[in-house]
């Protein structure tokens, strides 16, 4: 397992991030099994490389301590997503029209999806965020981050000061863009069923 002694934090940019920092960004998360903290289109998140057990069991403990903070899938793209969830023609044309962008899609969930993340593996939450830094990291890595929310109130999961101070001891390495727009949850949708059920409001408008 992947042990630091302090955290590694690199001020990236956010439209065009330096590929240095993605490379041993998903370095430590792929093959070190790591922890990192990264910017996303809604705020800060923490996770781990989905099939890399060390990362699992570390991310797994985290989730231990606060059994309310749930965990997504960070995909690059919808071929990336339906390696992990079963998407349907319905499914899918109503993700395309939200997606890159502030939203959780709970889906079926597929024989990929490890045990150890989701024991019961039915549903997955797949996000495809509209954050440069956050798709180059998952594209670097070939797999998706299993994502989980930091335990923070309200909008201070958008400052990276804040955020610093709640993971120091949890996380091996922090991607920096600064204060973050309007920080606040995704948007949950449920499309495990014909018809599209709303389990959050959060920044993404849905007009469904």
């Amino acid at each position: 397992m992947y042990i630091s002694t302090v955290m590694i934090i690199y001020n990236i940019h956010k439209q065009n991030p330096q590929h240095r920092y993605i490379d041993t960004a998903a370095s430590i998360l792929k093959e070190k099994g790591g922890i990192a903290v990264y910017p996303t289109d809604t705020v800060y998140g923490m996770g781990a490389c989905v099939t890399n057990a060390h990362g699992i069991d570390k991310i797994s403990h985290i989730l231990e301590k606060d059994k309310k903070r749930l965990f997504s899938f960070l995909c690059c793209d919808f071929s990336q997503a339906a390696q992990y969830s079963r998407i349907s023609n319905n499914s899918y044309r109503i993700m395309k029209r939200y997606l890159p962008g502030p939203y959780t899609f709970v889906l079926p969930a597929t024989m990929m999806v490890p045990k150890k993340i989701c024991p019961k593996r039915k549903t997955v939450g797949i996000r495809i965020p509209s954050c440069k830094v956050t798709l180059d990291l998952v594209s670097k890595m070939g797999e998706p981050i299993a994502n989980t929310s930091i335990k923070l109130p309200g909008g201070l999961r958008g400052d990276p000061e804040e955020v610093k101070l709640a993971v120091l001891h949890e996380v091996d390495i922090m991607l920096d863009i600064g204060l973050l727009d309007d920080p606040s949850g995704s948007t949950i949708i449920d499309l495990t069923d014909d018809t599209p059920l709303m389990l959050r409001q959060g920044k993404g408008v849905w007009n469904e």
